[in-house]
């Protein structure tokens, strides 16, 4: 039996992907605004239960490389890159709502 295809990040939380989309083009990451609709959400990392990190890549191809999305020096959302710079495979929530 098959899995399942994950759901995009845009059915699961679409506020986010909006505020995303808008937030990469203020800080000119144009790559990325397309992309970001079309993300899996792969669901949330457990290595704590207050994690706030979930995958939407190869967790195995996450780099060292973040997108910070900040409001004056506050954390919002930071994006984590794949090693080439090339995809968002990971994002950890630090404050913004998302029901």
């Amino acid at each position: 039996m098959t899995e399942p295809e994950p759901r995009h990040l845009a059915e699961v939380y679409p506020a986010l992907v909006h505020f995303l989309e808008t937030a990469l083009m203020d800080l000119g990451e144009h790559a990325f605004v397309d992309a970001v609709s079309d993300l899996p959400f792969l669901g949330w990392c457990r290595c704590k239960p207050d994690c706030n990190y979930f995958q939407t890549g190869d967790a195995e191809a996450a780099g060292s490389a973040w997108i910070h999305i900040d409001d004056d020096d506050a954390p919002r959302v930071w994006l984590q890159l794949d090693r080439d710079c090339a995809a968002i495979v990971g994002m950890e929530i630090h404050d913004f709502e998302l029901s």
